[in-house]
């Protein structure tokens, strides 16, 4: 079983017993999450709003187009029950991190800094300072390996799909070139702003171009409502392997369904990863549970939503009962459908050279702080300048064997946060039962927010 697989099913399992510990939390405050999305609190960092936008555009990527494209592909449309299996759970683990991740912040700074590498440390105390190492360490190739490079590439790729799209007469070689030096000069002018900067940009970029998204996807799905109900049913009946039975395929249907939804789930919103914890620590909100709150929004929208809705656009087309096609294409074809194929290719290679931009611009954040932690602050110059070299090179390299690299990255960062999360657990629950003692009146020294 590949070894992402094998994570994805670990991350799961923590999502479980994290939403037992935290008395099933995300279910029962979804519907307050969602209302005060845009809330602020007061206080000398970003916005709440600010940082969940940061960690939000930081997920939202390819795996929301190709991604389920490809578990679709692989896993049938019951991959996508047990995707949002994984969000779910995974609800209960982003909070679980964001709590920790404010409750161990270092307050010294404008904005606050905080992540796995301080809750480790500050709450697990000096002997697993190297654990808090490793992840850091994790941190910085994942953001310098599986970003700077890969989402330039993906960027570079998506930018010359745009412009065959507009019959535009263009050398593949200079248009990747010139679209590697755009990100990188773009990303350069949002991130030597620092933090706030970074927030202030995603706060503006993030909601846009998820709602531009999610109007496309329900246009089409509007347009075809009349597979809507097939499409769904075809969800849980593959989920169960209820059509696969009848062929003695059932069992081996499940699993494949169950693994590949996990997994791509899991990689789509980074629960348990400690990657948006980082960026949550620096919210102006001083209460941890109420900006936890804003990433169980994060994980619902990142995959409930915007997962969801590619799905039922692909299983709703012709190109689904077709077959022949996956990743990319199939997402193509099946948009093509409802907008025509020309306006399909320039609307998708917009959206994932926007959502790769986003990544680039968050997880530079990300590993400036894993830089930071272990070498002072005094290399974070050091390691902007080093990621905004790698992107565009990324748009000229080629990604297989960087993208296995960037998970295998990802699955390094996971582990000590996720061994951190299941010994601080019991910190997470008195926070949870302490903000629910005061939850209808909000208690001193926190924000009402």
């Amino acid at each position: 079983m590949d070894v992402s697989v094998i994570m994805a099913y670990i991350i799961l399992g923590t999502g479980l017993f994290l939403t037992v510990k935290l008395r099933f939390f995300q279910f029962t405050h979804l519907g307050r999450a969602i209302r005060g999305v845009f809330r602020s609190g007061g206080g000398s960092g970003i916005s709440p709003f600010q940082a969940m936008a940061t960690a939000l555009g930081s997920s939202i990527g390819t795996a929301n187009i190709a991604g389920v494209a490809g578990a679709l592909t692989i896993g049938g449309p019951g991959a996508i029950f047990w995707m949002w299996i994984a969000a779910l759970f995974g609800m209960a683990t982003k909070a679980a991190e964001i709590i920790l991740a404010m409750r161990f912040r270092d307050t010294g700074k404008s904005p606050p800094v905080g992540g796995p590498m301080l809750y480790i440390e500050r709450g697990l105390g000096r002997k697993a300072r190297p654990l808090a190492l490793a992840f850091a360490l994790s941190g910085i190739a994942a953001s310098l390996v599986g970003t700077a490079l890969v989402q330039s590439n993906m960027a570079a790729q998506s930018a010359y799909g745009m412009a065959l799209s507009l019959g535009l007469p263009v050398k593949r070689g200079a248009v990747l070139i010139a679209a590697g030096l755009l990100a990188c000069a773009l990303t350069g002018a949002v991130i030597l702003g620092g933090a706030r900067r970074i927030g202030r940009f995603s706060e503006k970029a993030v909601p846009v171009m998820a709602a531009v998204y999610i109007g496309a996807a329900l246009f089409a799905i509007i347009a075809r409502r009349a597979r809507l109900i097939l499409a769904l049913r075809e969800i849980f009946a593959s989920a169960f392997g209820v059509r696969q039975l009848a062929g003695g395929a059932g069992g081996a249907a499940v699993r494949s369904a169950l693994s590949v939804g996990v997994a791509r789930g899991v990689y789509s919103n980074e629960a348990g990863t400690g990657s948006s914890p980082m960026a949550h620590a620096g919210s102006s909100q001083t209460d941890p549970v109420r900006q936890s709150l804003m990433g169980i929004f994060e994980v619902f929208a990142d995959t409930i939503v915007m997962c969801s809705l590619t799905a039922l656009v692909i299983l709703t087309s012709d190109a689904w009962t077709e077959g022949g096609m996956s990743g990319m294409l199939l997402a193509l074809y099946a948009f093509g459908e409802t907008f025509g194929d020309a306006a399909a290719s320039v609307f998708l290679s917009a959206a994932v050279t926007i959502f790769a931009f986003t990544s680039l611009v968050g997880w530079s954040l990300y590993g400036e702080r894993c830089a930071a932690y272990v070498f002072g602050e005094r290399s974070i110059p050091v390691f902007r300048a080093l990621y905004l070299v790698l992107i565009p090179l990324g748009a000229l390299a080629g990604t297989d064997a960087v993208w296995k690299t960037g998970v295998t990255l990802t699955c390094l960062m996971a582990l000590p946060n996720l061994a951190a999360l299941l010994l601080l657990s019991g910190t997470a629950k008195k926070e949870v039962e302490h903000y629910k003692m005061f939850e209808k009146t909000p208690r001193r020294g926190y924000n009402k927010g």
